[in-house]
């Protein structure tokens, strides 16, 4: 199970790194076409928006692996050991809980996106398949928070827990 762990760590960030790349690259791109030769390429700034939103829910479930949400944490720093690990723990379940409500309401939206598929301006994709990427990024942030709620177990159930506040 590690190995598979370490695994979709290394593609996630390698799938982030190449499109915070490419955003770089398309938008310097962009610049140059419309300030040097006066035209742009349509296209790519649809590319960057998509990426831009792509970018948002994957860049977040990386958020939960390294714990560096923006997060009101007045309770959990007024409490120790157990009792923090126990709220970060129930923080983690309800954001779970939130994300797969959502990916439920977005995968029922999609299915009747089907029946009447609405397409992107410039690049002609069907909107269904932006939504069902979306999906797939909460689908990763309720894996993350799977994992990090089951790390969390572990330390409780081993009593490796931080003893003051934090």
């Amino acid at each position: 199970m590690q190995r598979f762990f370490a695994f979709m760590n290394r593609v996630e960030e390698a799938v982030l790194c190449f499109m915070v790349l490419q955003m770089g690259l398309s938008t310097f791109l962009q610049v140059i076409m419309r300030y040097t030769f006066h035209s742009a390429i349509t296209w790519l700034d649809e590319l960057v928006h998509v990426e831009v939103v792509l970018l948002t829910f994957f860049g977040a479930a990386l958020g939960i692996k390294y714990g560096s949400h923006i997060c009101v944490d007045v309770i959990k720093t007024r409490l120790q050991g157990r009792w923090q690990t126990a709220v970060e723990l129930f923080n983690h379940l309800v954001i779970a809980a939130y994300v797969l409500m959502v990916v439920q309401y977005g995968a029922g939206l999609i299915q009747r996106m089907t029946a009447h598929p609405h397409f992107t301006p410039t690049l002609r994709i069907p909107k269904h398949y932006l939504y069902a990427l979306v999906c797939v990024g909460l689908g990763l942030i309720f894996l993350r928070c799977l994992i990090k709620s089951g790390q969390l177990i572990a330390a409780l159930q081993r009593g490796n827990v931080p003893e003051g506040p934090s």
